[in-house]
């Protein structure tokens, strides 16, 4: 049996792997804030502390076979990671990240003069990956999960969530969390980068109507609207926010092509197809 421990657990990826790992049958620790507020299986071990407290960190580290890190929205994001990698490497912990990770050094470069705003998530993300814990660097393209952070925008009517005309590949987190979590109990998943895709790229208009169509009632893509940002300010805040704000900016200016080839592999990472935007909508309506 795998120890894990999992990192963001009662947030959206850490929550899906937390998940996943205990349906699978590993020794899960989380390491939270706020015990009390955790609302976590019984089955698992929860440990309360900081990211930023080293000592916590190493506790929490200590006697784990594995370690799930996602970078939680804050301003000492790089500190944190870099403290989290670390301690991992100390405990002989196998690190697996799940977030945003460029390989090449002169791509990281130019996606940071391209994109300042994400110079810290390259920087701790590169970090991590240079670490002796043979590091699974995890890279996942536009979760279809976002949604439900407007969800009663959606069921009012309005999709305010901007995404290119081109159209962005949308990813089912519960794909994702079967991935990581393969990363983390299978002690022959191999070190290095990958890219986890969604089957197919949607634009703003498209799911809306995927929403609509499941819903039974109309829903309007309003992402296209100048005024996008007052829809993240009444669902959003402090630095989650500024991140959202940042990534959908982004969303919005450039398309994320889905290709054959990436289905394929991560068809076989996971052993069936990926699930749809079509997928998940209908799942979480029922």
């Amino acid at each position: 049996m795998t120890k894990t421990l999992v990192i963001g657990a009662t947030g959206t990826v850490g929550g899906l792997v937390l998940a996943e790992a205990v349906r699978r049958g590993a020794d899960v620790r989380a390491l939270v804030r706020n015990k009390e507020r955790a609302n976590l299986p019984d089955t698992v071990e929860v440990v309360q502390g900081d990211l930023a407290d080293r000592e916590a960190v190493a506790g929490a580290l200590r006697g784990v076979d594995s370690a799930f890190y996602v970078s939680p929205h804050e301003t000492n994001e790089v500190e944190i990671a870099t403290i989290f990698g670390q301690e991992a490497e100390r405990a002989g912990a196998r690190l697996v990240f799940g977030g945003f990770h460029i390989e090449d050094d002169d791509a990281r470069e130019a996606a940071g003069r391209a994109i300042p705003a994400y110079v810290p998530k390259l920087k701790l993300a590169a970090f991590l990956a240079s670490t002796d814990t043979r590091p699974a660097m995890v890279s996942i393209t536009n979760f279809a999960q976002n949604d439900e952070v407007f969800r009663a925008d959606i069921e009012a009517g309005t999709f305010p969530t901007p995404l290119h005309p081109g159209g962005v590949n949308r990813i089912d987190l519960r794909d994702a969390a079967e991935v990581l979590t393969d990363a983390l109990v299978d002690v022959s998943f191999a070190a290095g980068s990958y890219q986890l895709v969604g089957p197919e790229s949607l634009n703003g208009e498209q799911s809306a109507q995927v929403w609509a169509e499941e819903l039974g009632r109309p829903v309007v893509y309003t992402g296209g609207d100048p005024e996008w940002r007052r829809a993240f300010e009444r669902r959003l805040s402090g630095q989650k926010l500024v991140d959202w704000i940042r990534s959908f900016e982004l969303l919005s200016a450039a398309p994320i092509p889905t290709t054959e080839a990436e289905v394929a592999t991560m068809t076989k990472l996971l052993g069936h197809a990926p699930r749809t935007l079509r997928d998940y909508v209908r799942d979480s309506v029922a």
